[in-house]
């Protein structure tokens, strides 16, 4: 049952693992996070500000284990690679609880 503990044979029981990476696999994965954000309209600005900002724990381990220079060069490709879009944000537009300061614009709620 869905409010009760999980089954012992229950097959979606949620198990977490430890997946080993190096530095290649880390870099990779700043370079789909900036990406990612890039394609949703973020700017270099926007984009260096999360891999700062630790509530962006993948991103902000990113600059923490390949250091700014990298994380700026990562950004500079995906910004130039994807673009940045113009977005439109009704400046009375209430940030949604949910969201950091630096999201709050973008917020679609907490769903």
């Amino acid at each position: 049952m869905p409010w009760n503990e999980a089954e012992p044979d229950d097959p979606m029981t949620l198990e977490g693992v430890f997946v080993p990476a190096d530095a290649g696999a880390i870099r990779r994965m700043a370079v789909v996070f900036a990406e990612e954000y890039a394609r949703m309209g973020f700017g270099r600005g926007e984009l260096l500000s999360v891999f700062h900002n630790p509530f962006y724990s993948g991103a902000h381990r990113a600059l923490l284990d390949l250091g700014e220079a990298e994380v700026v060069q990562i950004v500079e490709e995906a910004v130039s690679t994807v673009g940045v879009r113009v977005r439109n944000i009704e400046a009375d537009q209430a940030p949604h609880p949910c969201c950091p300061p630096d999201v709050a614009s973008r917020c679609h709620g907490c769903g």
